[in-house]
């Protein structure tokens, strides 16, 4: 689930105005110690949006990295941290060593779409994902499914029906199946599905 902090709650945070009630405690839980964050985080600001890791946040500004990216905190209007691989406890998530390998937060390019593939361990056992782009639709996080690992291989799945179609911004209902390989720190592979197919690549 996606922790959300507004802008305005950012700016009392910063001033230290802390008041006694629960939302602010978990916004307090949320900043403790922002001079090491290290949390995958989507960062709206000035009507405009980026994603990268969350390393520092002061009463001036947040600091990205992947990209590296500052913003001034008096335009940032929500910040939403993202479930990953730096949030949760690995010792409590079996994974395999083969599923280890493909943890992390990858620049992927889909044929002209370029966006941000997110994998990582989930609470229940295995992992998920999540692929958001920035040039298509919404920027809306996807969730895939049908997450497979053989060996350096990996399949998933990229589908919206009914509702969620105008969520992320399609016009029809869709279904993709992605494979690809691991090599270092890349995956390239193939996409086909619904009126559609093409390469694509990532890159931690």
């Amino acid at each position: 689930m996606e922790k959300i902090i507004t802008n305005n709650d950012l700016k009392k945070i910063s001033l230290g105005i802390l008041v006694a009630a629960p939302l602010f405690f978990l916004l307090g839980y949320f900043v403790r110690g922002c001079s090491s964050v290290n949390r995958q985080a989507k960062v709206t600001y000035s009507g405009s949006f980026t994603e990268g890791t969350l390393v520092s946040l002061n009463s001036k500004n947040v600091i990205l990295q992947d990209p590296d990216f500052s913003i001034p905190l008096e335009t940032v209007e929500k910040i939403e941290f993202l479930e990953d691989a730096q949030s949760l406890n690995p010792n409590q998530v079996p994974l395999s060593d083969a599923e280890k390998s493909f943890v992390g937060t990858y620049k992927v390019q889909i044929g002209i779409h370029k966006g941000i593939l997110s994998i990582f361990p989930r609470k229940t056992g295995g992992i998920g994902a999540t692929l958001r782009f920035t040039n298509w639709g919404k920027g809306s996080n996807e969730i895939l499914t049908g997450i497979r690992v053989t060996g350096k291989s990996i399949r998933f799945v990229r589908s919206c029906a009914g509702a969620r179609c105008s969520e992320i911004g399609s016009n029809v209902p869709f279904t993709q199946t992605y494979t690809g390989d691991l090599d270092g720190k890349k995956i390239q592979g193939a996409y086909q599905g619904t009126n559609s197919s093409g390469r694509w690549l990532a890159e931690r």
